[in-house]
């Protein structure tokens, strides 16, 4: 019986170095804890939401200078809303 755990231990080991050669294939990330590897996703997505917001505000400029005659109304306008039925809402629980 133990002789069958250790294959089974070493088959799972096997598989899971095989399925992270798939999604790490030059082993960038292969001696990362997992401490390491929540402070990178989280890094990351900082930075997203970071790239995010000033495409946002980018966009806002953009229309803004291409209509330099155009009072347009920016009350109620939120990187986090989205249009629905002709309305800004905030996204359904999930979608975001």
């Amino acid at each position: 019986v133990a002789e069958l755990e250790e294959r089974m231990k070493s088959a799972e080991v096997t598989l899971i170095a095989e399925e992270e050669r798939k999604v790490d294939p030059a082993g960038l990330y292969a001696d990362f804890s997992r401490a390491d590897l929540v402070k990178t996703v989280l890094d990351w997505q900082g930075s997203v939401v970071e790239v995010s917001s000033n495409q946002f505000r980018n966009a806002i400029a953009q229309i803004q200078l291409l209509n330099p005659n155009v009072e347009l109304n920016l009350e109620g306008l939120d990187e986090e809303k989205e249009v629905r039925d002709g309305r800004i809402a905030t996204p359904p629980e999930g979608d975001n």
